[in-house]
């Protein structure tokens, strides 16, 4: 007689999920306690079509969609103990998103092993053992084994080991049939892994992987690298960029699970050339052994550094750190050099959750950023230490820098943005090449990036884009003038001159042809803005209320904006 309540559904022993092991282990371990074969605990869990393969399997077991789990008597935590990815293969999920290698990990189709792990008292096999990053057993400083000494089988790489329950230390591939036996059916290998000899990792191999297991901690905790403050996911990511540099200098396959551990351990061992250098300057020395500057994982030239994929920040500044000095203007501007740590441009519609990734924690952009839409024709007056505000060349000239601060867009667009004239670029570059052999270049750049920090942590409220558009029409602006007039008289010229300077953030001596100031009366104009200032700030106050509030463009208010 069956007891009252007895579910004949769900088997009579629980096995319980260890934390880390694979979705194959606990198979087997089923399939060993129940004697039967890990294909008919499958069938026990209401698989109805035939598992032929390690990836069906595993996928079978870890899919959320199915019930299988759930028959077998799992719990809904038991079950998330099966899915869960360990600290190392999280890591490496986040990496290979951003970086773009979907294929990077496939999870369950083949496995390392340690043979000193499967001479525990309750073996497993550890998901960390199918991930490909992991080549040193961080228990046993021991090099994983990739195929059984007696057979030369990858463990898993065949699905015959759904066909017999067998312990978590034996192989379950079969061998090679004699010559001339007639046997169809090849027999069980059987070979006691546990026996299987292993090297012992050198002492650099074993540091370069608990690195980088430890670097998968906490991804989003802050660590000192180089020198230089990261993220721990973004250390991993060098580290892994590094990896991939080092293995393609050996032939090697990047990220595949095939590869002998004992080539990824080696090129683990090279990573700690540049990682275990406390100074920037050492570890950008030491860079150039593993990444030169013509490779992806990190260029020194705007065109190659905006193509995919995505640039680590700390390889970024560790390379052009050490070589800013011989980078060209424009790089120098696009990768901010004159910053502590340079640093690669975001790519356009980079996501909120990629941005962790691709800048260093000292470069994460405050809630506000600064658009070249915000940013006047000419500087404004007193926000750089040295300027002389007179020239309106040199005004016009620090506005355009402004602009290519972190930007590879073009000189031509920023210089058609800001409303200057067509050419006005290449004049700039005959300025640039003085400062740079008067020695003045680099502080510059220093002052530029302290000038966009603050306007960073204080953006710009004006829109200058908006207000260079409505500017184009000249009789809007003078009707305005006029409208807010009490007398309603038209306004003198140096009246709309002055406004349109306000107005737009610009300079008459950039200004349309009709409100232009002759070369020569260009000294007189700079004594004659005071005065009108002084009085007619007021008009001009209310002739920006007229436009503000009759234009559909959104012109960002007060007229006039200063930085803190």
């Amino acid at each position: 007689m069956i007891p009252g309540g007895y579910d004949l559904d769900t088997p009579p022993i629980h096995i319980t999920p260890i934390p880390g092991e694979t979705a194959i282990s606990w198979l087997r371990r089923a399939a060993l306690r129940y004697q039967i074969s890990p294909r008919n605990v499958l069938r026990a869990g209401g698989a109805t079509r035939q598992i032929a393969s390690t990836r069906a399997a595993t996928t079978r077991i870890l899919s959320p969609r199915n019930t299988f789990t759930t028959r077998l008597g799992l719990s809904a935590e038991e079950r998330k103990t099966l899915r869960g990815r360990t600290e190392l293969g999280q890591a490496l999920h986040s990496y290979a998103r951003v970086y773009q290698h979907p294929d990077a990990w496939s999870s369950g189709t083949a496995s390392r092993f340690c043979p000193a792990c499967l001479a525990a008292e309750i073996p497993t096999w550890d998901k960390d053992w199918t991930n490909p990053l992991l080549a040193v057993c961080p228990d046993h400083d021991l090099l994983l084994l990739d195929r059984c000494p007696a057979c030369q089988a990858a463990p898993y790489a065949s699905p015959a080991w759904l066909s017999e329950p067998f312990e978590q230390w034996r192989c379950t591939a079969r061998t090679n049939a004699l010559p001339g036996s007639g046997r169809r059916v090849r027999p069980w290998c059987r070979h006691d892994l546990r026996t299987a000899p292993a090297a012992a990792a050198t002492g650099e191999q074993a540091r370069a992987q608990w690195l980088l297991l430890d670097l998968a901690r906490d991804l989003d905790e802050e660590v000192e690298l180089c020198g230089i403050t990261v993220t721990r996911q973004i250390g991993f990511d060098a580290m892994v960029e590094l990896l991939s540099a080092a293995l393609h200098d050996r032939g090697t396959r990047f990220l595949d699970l095939s590869e002998l551990s004992r080539e990824i351990a080696a090129g683990l061992a090279d990573t700690l050339t540049v990682l275990e250098a406390t100074d920037p300057n050492e570890a950008g020395e030491r860079l150039q052994q593993l990444v030169l500057p013509t490779d992806p994982q990190a260029p020194i030239t705007v065109r190659a550094a905006s193509m995919p994929p995505v640039k680590n920040p700390l390889l970024g500044a560790l390379q052009l750190g050490h070589h800013r000095e011989h980078l060209t203007s424009t790089s120098q501007l696009v990768f901010r050099t004159g910053a502590a740590h340079p640093q690669y441009p975001l790519p356009r519609q980079a996501p909120g959750a990629e941005r962790r990734h691709l800048l260093l924690p000292e470069h994460r952009p405050p809630s506000h950023t600064l658009d070249v839409v915000h940013i006047p024709q000419v500087i404004w007056a007193g926000s750089v230490r040295g300027l002389d505000d007179s020239d309106p060349i040199a005004s016009a000239e620090i506005s355009l820098l402004l602009a290519h601060l972190g930007t590879p867009r073009p000189w031509s667009h920023l210089t058609l943005e800001l409303g200057l004239p067509r050419n006005f670029h290449s004049a700039l570059a005959r300025r640039i090449r003085t400062r740079r052999t008067r020695g003045t270049w680099a502080t510059l750049l220093t002052r530029l990036e302290e000038l966009l920090g603050a306007l960073q942590t204080h953006p710009p409220w004006p829109h200058y884009r908006h207000r260079r558009i409505l500017a184009d029409s000249l009789p809007l602006l003078q009707q305005a003038l006029t409208t807010a007039d009490l007398h309603q008289r038209m306004p003198a010229l140096a009246v709309q001159r002055r406004f349109w300077e306000l107005f737009t953030g610009g300079d008459v001596f950039f200004a349309p042809q009709h409100l232009a100031v002759p070369t020569g009366h260009y000294v007189h104009w700079r004594h004659q803005r005071n005065e009108l200032d002084a009085e007619q700030m007021e008009l001009f106050e209310a002739a920006f209320q007229i436009l503000d509030r009759s234009s559909p463009l959104r012109l960002g208010r007060p007229l006039t904006w200063q930085p803190p």
